[in-house]
């Protein structure tokens, strides 16, 4: 039993199917580790190790999480803390090492161990970059890590969270679960199956889980209260819902991650980037479609323009009409004729701005005035009026 002791004495950062999943490797004691492996399906060997990818150290954190390495990790695909550690700290000494990624896909494990090398990762930030890739899932003890390092990609479908510590214990009416206990020291062992016995195993949970909460609000830069209110409470989320939610940077693949790192970036070409060869054979291809379909390309031709101009009376009506552009006349025409402005951002740019102050001739009302007064009648004189010069300077006089 001396497997299901280590795992009852343990606190975990796990998820639940794991957990049952080395429980269940623990009960199997006289089982020889071919037919461990073989029901995990998978060989005895170390899942991890250190790999160099142009100048990028990737190291591995996957499977169940250990403190030391022995043959349990290596018959449960586990990884171990200590040499996790161990490689960690020869990347980060290693001068041919420019950046660290942690390829991470594990539902998390020993609480022992975890913190201290999540807190040497913490600490290496600043010497050089420290990414955590979640490829797989980020759950738990594994959140923890990845939460120490200066980001965390993730991809689509990858799990985080699961921010919280268990226990297993056997209760006195367990099978198999004999022990005797010192009268000195009552609560050396605590029984589940009693209320005093759950609260201060209950509370030993919790104040473990403080130190895993504090941890995380550290390493990302927020208050602990924000960890338990929008970090999920337990639950995992994934990919794009980790990402909203705060617990990761972005969304990224593995081989892009390294590409960006090495300063070979992969990207999509934009639309200024194409050759110059394509652009061209796409120009010929246009010409060929005119030549054979004359018609219907005219005709498509001339219904883009329609389109077009429809489109842009809307759009300088919709700005010019708008609640907005009332008192910012100037602003709304400069926006709606010299721009070409959408009106959902011309209207956030009129909203923002102060409103036209009258001229002095409006607050005068001089304008007003001169537009009430009618002008005068002029008509031409009759033939038979006097034009001599003094006749009709007594007639403009008369006006």
């Amino acid at each position: 039993m001396r497997v299901w002791n280590k795992a009852a004495d343990e606190p975990w950062a796990i998820t639940s199917s794991a957990l049952t999943t080395i429980l269940d490797i623990a009960a199997r004691q006289n089982a020889p580790p071919e037919a461990v492996a073989a029901k995990l399906g998978r060989e005895l060997q170390n899942s991890y190790r250190l790999e160099m990818r142009d100048g990028i150290a990737v190291l591995p954190v996957v499977g169940p999480l250990f403190r030391y390495a022995n043959l349990f990790t290596q018959v449960s695909g586990a990884s171990s803390y200590e040499l996790l550690a161990k490689d960690f700290t020869q990347a980060v000494e290693n001068p041919d090492v420019k950046a660290i990624v942690l390829n991470i896909d594990s539902p998390g494990g020993e609480v022992n161990g975890c913190a201290e090398f999540a807190d040497m990762i913490h600490e290496a930030r600043g010497v050089k970059p420290i990414i955590a890739y979640a490829s797989g899932d980020a759950a738990s003890g594994a959140y923890w890590i990845a939460a120490a390092a200066d980001e965390i990609v993730v991809s689509k479908t990858s799990a985080l969270g699961s921010i919280g510590v268990v226990g297993v214990y056997r209760g006195n009416k367990g099978e198999d679960a004999v022990e005797v206990v010192s009268s000195q020291s009552p609560y050396k062992r605590l029984d589940p199956d009693t209320d005093d016995g759950r609260a201060r195993l209950q509370k030993r949970i919790d104040a473990m889980a403080d130190v895993f909460v504090d941890a995380v609000a550290k390493y990302r830069g927020v208050a602990s209260s924000h960890v338990q209110n929008h970090y999920g409470s337990g639950d995992v989320f994934i990919g794009d819902a980790a990402v909203k939610q705060g617990l990761a940077d972005r969304i990224g693949s593995f081989e892009k991650l390294l590409s960006e790192i090495s300063g070979n970036p992969v990207s999509e070409p934009s639309p200024h980037s194409i050759n110059p060869n394509q652009q061209e054979k796409s120009m010929d291809d246009i010409q060929s479609l005119r030549e054979a379909y004359p018609d219907l390309t005219a005709s498509l031709e001339q219904d883009a323009v329609k389109q077009g101009v429809t489109k842009e009376r809307s759009r300088v009506q919709g700005i010019l009409s708008h609640d907005e552009a009332n008192a910012r006349t100037l602003l709304a025409q400069h926006l709606a004729f010299e721009t070409d402005m959408e009106v959902e951002a011309a209207v956030s740019v009129l909203s923002k701005a102060p409103l036209e102050t009258p001229t002095r001739d409006d607050v005068s009302g001089f304008s007003a005035a001169m537009e009430a007064t009618p002008n005068p009648e002029i008509t031409p004189s009759p033939e038979t009026e006097d034009d001599s010069e003094e006749a009709v300077a007594k007639r403009l006089a008369t006006y």
